[in-house]
């Protein structure tokens, strides 16, 4: 269980919530402008809309989450 939870403390923070929110709300923006008549398979479903703006956001935010701890970390070793 500690496990789990550990996983979870190091998985998923306020920055990957905000970006997979921003991400799924962006990739529907997008399905509803432009996506929903076209005949490529990610565009024309909703769903992998959705699960392709979670990804990208979480993916987005993990790597500013990241390079934001790293600058943190090289500014405390000086």
């Amino acid at each position: 269980m500690q496990d789990i939870n550990r996983f979870i403390k190091n998985n998923f923070n306020l920055y990957h919530i905000i970006g997979m929110v921003l991400g799924v709300g962006l990739s529907m923006i997008y399905w509803a402008k432009s996506g929903h008549l076209s005949d490529n398979w990610l565009k024309n479903s909703p769903v992998m809309m959705a699960i392709w703006g979670l990804l990208v956001g979480y993916i987005l935010m993990d790597l500013v989450f990241n390079a934001r701890n790293r600058k943190n970390k090289d500014e405390n070793e000086k």
